[in-house]
């Protein structure tokens, strides 16, 4: 059976790499295809996409003479940072409690700043952010599904998995850059105010009508979500972007060197696999999706029961040498939240040693995605499946506990 579709737009077409795709996915799908910035973009969508905020989960394509801020959206560099260590047994109630004092979660922060903070080039950044904020942010969770889980390969090996992104930082640089866009498109159509305006003032109200359809002619009417930069704009959301993907990586590693230091771990090697940024090396975008580069070790983590697939990649082309990030999305949280009930994720979850299974997390239960099989079935062009690692501890903070320094 064929496992992708074409969805065509205006001015190119989408290639997506599943069948088993909703009806708001497609049609967002296809109002961004009908944007020129598509136009050799060559866009490809991974196999767990779903409907997004402003753009979809999952797309990945060529980076030309223009970029969207809000396509990589506010958690800029987020990924996963996966540990083998040499330990084979885990005191879970030690590890717990060592999460809970060292690792701030939600929207807490850290009192003291890590030494990582020094690796970071703040000072370059141009947007407004706040730079105590983003000191003491660095080594810290977040919400959402965002965790800290060890996970245990079929041949035995342990490993110390961290979800994270750029936190405070990475949002101010997503929003900071998409209102550039906005106030650059918008002043791109003053010419038009200024058009309609002459023509009431010589009583030409019957002109106006042509006026307006031939400036949409001319130039398109972009969405906000969908503004984008162009020349110095986008060099300067590019300084933004690689200062906040760093981050993002020195948060990550932060997480992982405070628990190694608490549990007295050993560690053996560490991969770290990115899915919510630019490669600004091969200008690849990425939003939801991870690289899958000729013999490149990746993580996709599928949810906390099932835990994650350790791969390596096919540098397949057709893929934009990429992958998904991880199942997919078939509940939103919303949905989650209304019709999965906490008992079900309870008993799903008894083989997992956690304190995060509650109400407030019943959004990361794993019946609101897609199924594991279903992604192996789906990129055996891009990925081959080196092992399983199933979750034996699992930490999940909820979205919103209050903003505070831990």
């Amino acid at each position: 059976m064929e496992k992708s579709k074409i969805i065509k737009g205006k001015y190119s077409d989408a290639k997506v790499f599943t069948n088993n795709i909703d009806e708001m996915t497609v049609s967002q799908i296809e109002g961004f295809m009908n944007e020129e910035l598509t136009a050799n973009a060559r866009v490809r969508i991974m196999p767990d996409c779903h409907a997004g905020k402003g753009a979809v989960i999952g797309t990945t394509m060529k980076v030309n003479d223009r970029v969207v801020p809000n396509l990589v959206g506010v958690d800029i560099g987020c990924g996963m940072l996966c540990v083998e260590i040499q330990k084979q047994e885990v005191d879970f109630v030690k590890l717990d409690a060592a999460v809970a004092a060292l690792v701030p979660s939600g929207q807490s922060i850290r009192t003291v700043a890590h030494d990582f903070t020094e690796n970071i080039a703040l000072d370059r950044v141009l947007a407004n952010f706040s730079k105590d904020v983003a000191i003491h942010s660095l080594g810290t969770l977040g919400g959402g599904n965002h965790f800290i889980e060890m996970n245990r390969a079929e041949d035995g090996r342990l490993f110390l998995v961290i979800h994270s992104g750029s936190r405070h930082l990475g949002v101010k640089v997503a929003n900071f850059h998409q209102k550039k866009a906005i106030e650059s498109l918008s002043n791109d159509k003053q010419g038009l105010d200024e058009l309609i305006a002459q023509l009431k003032m010589q009583d030409r109200h019957k002109e106006i009508s042509d006026a307006i359809k031939s400036y949409k002619s001319l130039q398109p009417i972009i969405p906000n979500e969908l503004a984008y930069l162009e020349g110095s704009l986008m060099q300067d959301y590019f300084n933004d972007l690689k200062i906040a993907q760093e981050y993002a990586k020195w948060n990550r590693s932060a997480m992982v060197q405070v628990l190694l230091e608490a549990m007295e771990f050993n560690e053996v090697g560490r991969i770290d696999t990115v899915h919510n940024y630019i490669d600004l090396e091969h200008m690849i975008l990425r939003k939801g999706a991870i690289s899958a580069r000729k013999d490149e070790m990746v993580l996709i983590p599928i949810n906390m029961r099932d835990g994650s697939l350790l791969a390596k990649g096919k540098g397949n082309n057709d893929w934009n040498q990429s992958g998904p990030h991880g199942a997919g999305r078939i509940l939103s949280r919303t949905k989650a939240k209304q019709l999965l009930q906490l008992n079900d994720f309870t008993d799903t979850m008894k083989n997992v040693y956690t304190t995060s299974v509650n109400q407030d997390t019943i959004d990361e239960s794993p019946f609101a995605y897609k199924t594991m099989q279903e992604i192996i079935d789906n990129t055996k062009e891009t990925i081959e499946i080196q092992s399983i690692l199933k979750p034996i501890y699992n930490f999940k903070a909820a979205e919103f506990q209050g903003w505070r320094k831990k």
